[in-house]
């Protein structure tokens, strides 16, 4: 839990101390929100895990970024976690507006990927492989390129 507090206080930091970079002008905000998952491995599952986000979710999200549903997606992993952490795997969503964190089109971006109904033998993997322990949501305040 003081992981997660630590974690979601240094990216809040992070954003704030952008907000105090001068900028010669305002500019027009893009890739608006982020959503983070927290996501719990089981042991023994790792390997399970990373080869299903890699080969089964990345190529939906994707075709989300190639429709426009989404900036950008990203999976990222504790490099030296210590203790028992809360969560080891961390994905991050970029999106340009709060409305596509809503119209997550799952089912059908999935079978359009893979040709297959997401809640069949998929969910139940995906639900294997990890737990989902909080998903953090983020606003971009102001930004400099």
């Amino acid at each position: 839990m003081i992981r997660a507090f630590g974690f979601s206080l240094a990216l809040a930091l992070a954003f704030l101390a952008g907000t105090f970079v001068p900028t010669a002008s305002t500019q027009t905000k893009k890739n608006h929100y982020l959503r983070i998952d927290f996501m719990k491995i089981p042991p023994g599952q790792t390997l399970k895990y990373i080869d299903l986000e890699s080969k089964l979710w990345k190529p939906v999200h994707q075709l989300r970024v190639d429709k426009g549903h989404i900036s950008s997606w990203r999976l990222y992993g504790h490099h030296l976690p210590g203790g028992d952490p809360e969560y080891q795997y961390v994905t991050v969503t970029q999106l340009p507006t709060f409305q596509d964190m809503e119209e997550q089109h799952y089912p059908e971006l999935f079978k359009e990927v893979h040709g297959a109904d997401y809640d069949t033998e998929i969910s139940k993997q995906t639900n294997e492989t990890r737990t989902l322990t909080h998903t953090d949501i983020w606003a971009l305040i102001d930004y400099v390129e």
